[in-house]
């Protein structure tokens, strides 16, 4: 995934490769849903047995230990096969007006958990007069999860106090918005190390430990995409700002 030229007011934008309705497009997407679910079918199985092995009676402490983790080791593939599939471009899209000042007090509850999770403060803001955006519910849920976590994981790294905060503002607020747009902004303020700016939309790109895929960002930049949106970040250091960009529906 590339980043776009810095724009006038210094935010790179994800570009989001595409070859839409092409022959490549339609292979690809066939392979990755097919590999993913013959995955899921093993998967199921596994833990299947996992789950039948654990109801058994009694059992020793070791093993009952090992076949728990088994059990957790299958559900964390399974969700690592679906977050492959966003990542991919390939979520199953729903489309409809959503009124974001209706919206996130209601998804607030799902999206404070990364935040209390690692005790970041979160900030939602919805100024008046925001029109009903285009977008799937659920999938704008996951997308702004991806940026609060990795917001509330940067803070939580700097070991200094700090804040997540989701502002939204109507379309003309911001001086380079795109026209007939909402403008959401997640702002944090943990650092991104300059020369890892270039690659922070990239697949496997992470300064986390191990158990972090390096995707989440190229997550939320394809489901942007797919909304009619765009994800940008900007390159000064302090707060780290991510733009999300949706069009009016």
């Amino acid at each position: 995934m590339l980043l776009s030229e810095p724009t006038p007011h210094g935010y790179l934008i994800a570009q989001v490769p595409s070859f839409h309705g092409t022959p490549a497009e339609e292979f690809w997407a066939d392979l990755h849903k097919g590999l993913v679910h013959k995955h899921n079918n093993y998967l199921a199985v596994i833990q299947g047995f996992a789950s039948l092995s654990l109801m058994g009676g009694e059992m020793d402490g070791t093993l009952k230990e090992n076949f728990e983790h088994i059990k957790e080791a299958t559900h964390g593939a399974t969700v690592m096969g679906e977050r492959f599939l966003s990542a991919a471009g390939l979520s199953r899209m729903n489309l409809q007006p959503v009124h974001l000042a209706d919206y996130l007090p209601l998804m607030e509850s799902n999206l404070r958990v990364p935040c209390q999770k690692l005790n970041v403060p979160l900030q939602v803001t919805v100024a008046p007069g925001v029109p009903p955006v285009k977008a799937d519910n659920g999938k704008l849920k996951d997308l702004l999860l991806e940026l609060i976590q990795n917001g509330a994981e940067a803070v939580a790294a700097s070991r200094k106090p700090g804040v997540v905060a989701l502002d939204v503002l109507p379309p003309g607020q911001v001086p380079e918005g795109r026209p007939g747009c909402v403008d959401i902004f997640v702002r944090n303020t943990g650092t991104i190390v300059p020369e890892k700016i270039q690659d922070v939309f990239k697949s496997f790109k992470t300064t986390r430990d191990g158990k972090h895929l390096g995707i989440g960002l190229k997550i939320a930049a394809m489901l942007s995409s797919q909304m009619g949106g765009t994800l940008g970040l900007k390159l000064q250091q302090e707060p780290t700002t991510f733009w999300v960009s949706l069009p009016v529906a």
